[in-house]
């Protein structure tokens, strides 16, 4: 993915000169055009929670740095019961640019519950599980992304040092410090003090291991692929074949939308990078994660994806979430081992 390399690159020298580290300029205003920006998309969840309220809760796990609440929509036939079913997690936003991979998770959420009443399939889906969103990980980066550098990608932790931001999808703590993340503040990959370091990785730790999901895609962007465990060696995982072949399936699911080609492949395919967080949940717990990195397949135009492609990037990704949703709950074949 070389493209991608050169890109990032690109974006870390621009960021070098336009806010990493230094202090920040007046924001201008938020406006993300059709995708949503944090104040958007608080109100929208807000307003799937008035509409279904037998079947949404909303509920903030935890507040950031700059004190916005990271919210979560739980979606269940019985939304206010923790009842003995299978859970399964979709996590947007852990890097603030990429926001394509907000708004497919929030699109996720509205489907299905736009869609319980009049779609057997999506009844079944939610009425025999817990299904939870959280589609920004990240809303004080993202918010600087909108309104003041467009490819920021770190959250927005005060280093110390003049420099800002901690590359979230670096800082879990399976395998955390090793290649593929940085130890220097200026860097895109900083990985944080220590492992679980930021309150935002933390929060995903700590819900993972409490609610016992099942299984979780990570949403990212770009380069159309999807990805599973290990990313911090080329060496295979004890599931590979497992791990393999649901990716397959659901990049074979995506490809039958609109015949958008995304390539199912282990994540240190792409490149080595440890501590993220598919490789968390799965290193300490041996649940299937998976990152789909979306939309667009290269640099052109990278990030920057256009608003156009929001509805047919959902739209190809639904089929994948619905399949991962009914595989965890008729049990899969792995054995859930919590260390």
């Amino acid at each position: 993915m070389k493209n991608k390399f050169q890109a990032i690159l690109l974006s870390y020298f621009l960021l070098l000169f336009s806010g990493s580290a230094c202090d920040t300029p007046e924001p201008g205003p938020p406006d993300a055009g059709l995708y949503h920006n944090y104040a958007e998309l608080t109100q929208e969840l807000a307003r799937l929670q008035a509409q279904f309220p037998e079947l949404a809760k909303v509920v903030s796990l935890g507040k950031t740095v700059e004190s916005r609440d990271i919210w979560a929509i739980k979606i269940s036939d019985n939304v206010t019961a923790n009842e003995d079913e299978s859970e399964i997690l979709f996590v947007g936003g852990h890097h603030a640019r990429e926001w394509i991979a907000v708004d497919v998770p929030l699109l996720l959420a509205r489907n299905l519950l736009e869609n319980y009443a009049s779609d057997a399939r999506t009844k079944n889906y939610i009425d025999n599980g817990e299904i939870w969103i959280i589609p920004l990980l990240n809303p004080d980066g993202h918010q600087y992304s909108v309104t003041t550098n467009r490819l920021w990608r770190k959250n927005r932790r005060n280093n110390g040092d003049g420099t800002f931001g901690v590359d979230l999808n670096r800082n879990y703590g399976y395998q955390w410090g090793g290649p593929g993340s940085s130890g220097s503040t200026f860097s895109e990959t900083y990985r944080g003090t220590a492992p679980f370091s930021e309150l935002e990785t933390q929060l995903i730790r700590d819900f993972a291991i409490e609610h016992q999901v099942a299984a979780m895609i990570s949403y990212h962007n770009y380069s159309q692929l999807v990805l599973f465990p290990w990313g911090f060696t080329n060496a295979p995982a004890p599931d590979q074949t497992l791990l393999s072949q649901l990716a397959t399936t659901m990049a074979d699911s995506i490809f039958a939308v609109h015949r958008v080609r995304y390539t199912p492949e282990q994540s240190s395919d792409l490149y080595l990078a440890s501590g993220d967080a598919t490789d968390w949940l799965y290193g300490e717990t041996r649940v299937p994660a998976f990152t789909i990195e979306l939309r667009p397949r290269s640099s052109s135009p990278g990030f920057i994806l256009p608003d156009r492609d929001i509805q047919p990037t959902f739209q190809e990704n639904l089929p994948a979430a619905l399949f991962l949703i009914q595989w965890s709950q008729q049990g899969g074949t792995m054995t859930l081992r919590l260390k």
